[in-house]
């Protein structure tokens, strides 16, 4: 199972991200391939890094919008409490708040995270 992370939502989003056409890719992949999902955390992460760079509400529903066709209902996936305690282990090392959610899911779930955050990257196993 892969979990992709709020940086490909970001830079799917952002046409001038560097990263934006290979985020492309990876959202596809969430509605093609049955083992990619989104975490929940992920999304809320991404509604708040927008709504923190001065994103109007409106920007933000056009948005979410161009994301509804990516990613399904059923292939977004919350923390279970384990995962959120596990999480707070994380935190104490110095790995932040989001960061600690997605890695600790991916521990709990033994999946990839789809990412090019380093911080996740020494915790559990990543691609880009």
């Amino acid at each position: 199972m892969k979990l992709v992370d709020t940086v490909a939502i970001i830079g799917f989003l952002n046409p001038k991200d560097r990263a934006h056409e290979r985020s492309m890719e990876h959202l596809r992949r969430v509605s093609s391939e049955d083992a990619v999902f989104v975490p929940a955390v992920s999304l809320i992460e991404a509604d708040l890094v927008m709504k923190l760079r001065g994103y109007g509400d409106s920007e933000r529903q056009t948005s979410w919008h161009a994301l509804e066709s990516e990613i399904p209902a059923n292939k977004v996936i919350p923390n279970s409490v384990s995962s959120i305690y596990h999480a707070v282990e994380l935190q104490k090392q110095g790995i932040d708040y989001f960061d600690s959610l997605v890695a600790s899911l991916a521990k709990e779930t033994g999946s990839a995270v789809i990412t090019t955050d380093r911080k996740i990257e020494d915790v559990v196993d990543t691609e880009w």
